[in-house]
């Protein structure tokens, strides 16, 4: 005889691969109806970055949006004027202190000397979020004029140690967590790939039309995320009934 199995299990097998819960360009919402111009799914550490380039005041707004590696851990964006390293980095680092998140600017001097200190761009309007164990970092930093493509690199922890991030793993995943970020072109770059940056903008007119992104990485993820999450629903449908 078939017994029917609790509608609460079958929802949370469901849920723990829905595609809520696997963020990326397309499905990514942020409070207070934040939005930005171009995204890209990042090609490593399952991240996503979101920005909006001011060709007029060379501002540059950023969302960056990763798992820790640990609850208490931390996620980081940081851009690197001369390579495509942590080491020379700027860095914003997000985490949490005392319960609450906040987002600190470190430098990198070199693989064993990080520094809480001001970057060397103006920085402001820094905050964070997180949800489901998700953190988003958000800032809007000053850059030089016309410098509109550089290294970018990007990382995640799983401990902070009196303030400041600890270590990180050294697995191909973090490694590979680096990039060219082209605000006019408006792409987020691939990992290992950063050669020419940075530069500076090829002219005003080129600066003016800065194109949306298309969501990098992003379309062939979204649909095996919806195809298994449908496929989820058909299996529970089936154990409703025969299980």
């Amino acid at each position: 005889m078939a017994t029917i199995m609790p509608a609460g299990i079958i929802f949370a097998i469901v849920l723990m691969v829905s595609p809520a819960f696997s963020l990326d360009c397309a499905t990514q919402k942020f409070s207070q109806n934040r939005s930005f111009r171009n995204c890209s799914d990042l090609p490593a550490l399952s991240a996503v970055f979101h920005w909006t380039y001011n060709s007029s005041s060379s501002s540059l707004s950023v969302a960056f949006t990763a798992a820790p590696a640990a609850s208490d851990g931390w996620v980081s964006w940081a851009i690197n004027p001369t390579a495509a390293a942590m080491a020379g980095a700027q860095a914003l680092v997000a985490f949490k202190e005392s319960g609450a998140l906040v987002v600190k600017p470190f430098v990198l001097n070199n693989y064993s000397s990080i520094v809480q200190t001001n970057l060397s761009y103006p920085v402001g309007k820094t905050s964070a979020e997180e949800v489901a164990g998700v953190m988003t970092l958000f800032a809007t930093f000053q850059l030089p004029e016309k410098i509109t493509k550089f290294y970018h690199i990007w990382q995640v922890g799983a401990a902070v140690d009196a303030g400041r991030p600890a270590k990180h793993e050294f697995k191909a995943e973090n490694l590979n967590a680096k990039g060219t970020l082209d605000l006019v072109a408006g792409d987020g770059g691939v990992a290992g790939s950063p050669g020419g940056a940075p530069s500076e903008s090829p002219g005003p007119s080129s600066s003016q039309n800065i194109a949306p992104s298309p969501h990098k990485n992003g379309d062939s993820g979204i649909r095996k995320g919806r195809i298994s999450y449908y496929f989820l629903l058909f299996i529970g449908s089936f154990l409703v009934f025969y299980f």
